[in-house]
């Protein structure tokens, strides 16, 4: 009796676990693309709650990637960051750490 209300609470934890740990994980719902001014391609993950403010896939070196987030707040991802990603060939995923900082001030 005791070996299956402990296998039972096992099997419970590692069900449960995977669902906990990522809780507060941002939802990516989709990856866009743009091309820079340089020519060069670089692909953005964006969050589900995120809306394009610009339209269009091209971007010049003083043109700021601009979106809004659900609280209605303007995110701004500077293109010399996209530039890195793109020289680096990765994915950019906006820091939701340094969003959220910015929006309690």
């Amino acid at each position: 009796m005791k070996n299956h209300l402990a296998l039972s609470l096992l099997a419970a934890a590692f069900i449960a676990a995977p669902n906990m740990s990522h809780a507060d994980d941002a939802r990516w719902e989709s990856l866009r693309t743009y091309t820079l001014g340089s020519g060069n391609s670089v692909a953005v993950a964006v969050p589900s709650e995120w809306s394009a403010i610009d339209s269009g896939s091209a971007l010049d070196k003083k043109r700021a990637l601009r979106f809004r987030d659900a609280s209605g707040a303007e995110v701004a991802i500077p293109v010399a960051a996209l530039e890195r990603a793109s020289a680096d060939k990765r994915v950019f995923r906006p820091d939701l750490t340094q969003r959220v900082a910015r929006n309690e001030r």
